[in-house]
């Protein structure tokens, strides 16, 4: 009788699946997981935020004016005392119209900065760049702007939008063991912009604070279409502006001309003209 070794398989310890697919949909399901997890922690830190009294976000703000460093250095020279006192007096005129929660003040800022841009932050602040200013084809379009900027601080979209990025960097932070880095991202968020629900909702406010204003809302679309045509061609590098995360701007356009209606459109008051003769003083020229 003789023996012999049987052959032995060679599917033993060998899985019928490749390894790499298996690891692919392993890492697809977590970025699924971690996805899911993100959204959550930020709606849910949105919304806790907006809850807060707004004597709470004054005091997160500080004494200085969260986000202007990132667009015009932290020492931001000051728009001409005639720019500052017209869009104070046309912003103070929009926002009592516009029922803003109990114990706002809009503060505005006008600064001396090349980009056409404005923002709304912590603590009922309002940042205007002498570029916006000058870009802006009548006060109509100007007021279309500070109306959508004192929209976002009535519906607390800074606090939210800090609220609900604290709540992801947070878990990132701790996910990575350093929490200590949180602050600074915090900080960042407040001039990153809004989802498009929120920047519709605040053209909405806006028509309305310029029909109560004007009794009509026309030149609301020119603000959009003068800042369009402002827009650089490169943006890397840049910082955020009041169109970066707008809807598209033709369709935006298209739908706040539809809601103009009938009325004159204002042209620059003389009394506000700044008395320098340069020509980037004057911005109707």
């Amino acid at each position: 009788m003789s023996y012999e070794n049987p052959p032995v398989p060679h599917e033993v310890n060998v899985s019928r699946e490749r390894p790499l697919a298996g690891f692919l949909r392993l890492a697809a399901g977590l970025a699924i997981i971690l996805a899911l997890a993100v959204a959550v922690l930020g709606a849910t830190g949105g919304w806790l935020a907006r809850q807060l009294p707004f004597r709470a976000e004054v005091a997160l703000a500080g004494a200085g004016v969260p986000g202007l460093e990132s667009l015009a250095g932290e020492h931001a020279a000051p728009a001409p005392a005639a720019i500052h006192a017209h869009v104070g007096e046309l912003a103070a005129r929009l926002a009592a119209t516009m029922d803003l929660p109990a114990g706002m003040q809009v503060q505005v800022h006008a600064v001396d900065a090349p980009v056409a841009n404005a923002f709304a932050t912590l603590g009922g602040h309002i940042v205007v760049t002498r570029a916006l200013y000058a870009q802006m084809p009548s006060e109509n379009a100007l007021a279309f702007v500070l109306a959508h900027e004192i929209a976002h601080l009535r519906e607390r979209d800074p606090i939210a939008a800090v609220g609900g990025g604290a709540g992801v960097a947070l878990a990132f932070a701790l996910l990575g063991g350093d929490a200590g880095r949180l602050l600074p991202q915090v900080a960042r968020l407040v001039t990153r912009g809004y989802s498009r629900a929120a920047e519709t909702r605040a053209d909405d406010l806006a028509l309305a604070a310029l029909v109560a204003v004007y009794g009509h809302a026309r030149d609301a679309d020119a603000a959009i279409r003068a800042l369009a045509d402002a827009r650089p061609a490169s943006t890397i590098g840049a910082p955020p502006t009041l169109l970066s995360t707008h809807p598209a701007d033709a369709e935006r356009i298209a739908r706040l001309a539809a809601a103009a209606g009938e009325g004159d459109v204002l042209p620059w008051r003389v009394a506000w003209k700044p008395a320098a003769t340069s020509t980037h003083d004057n911005p109707a020229e």
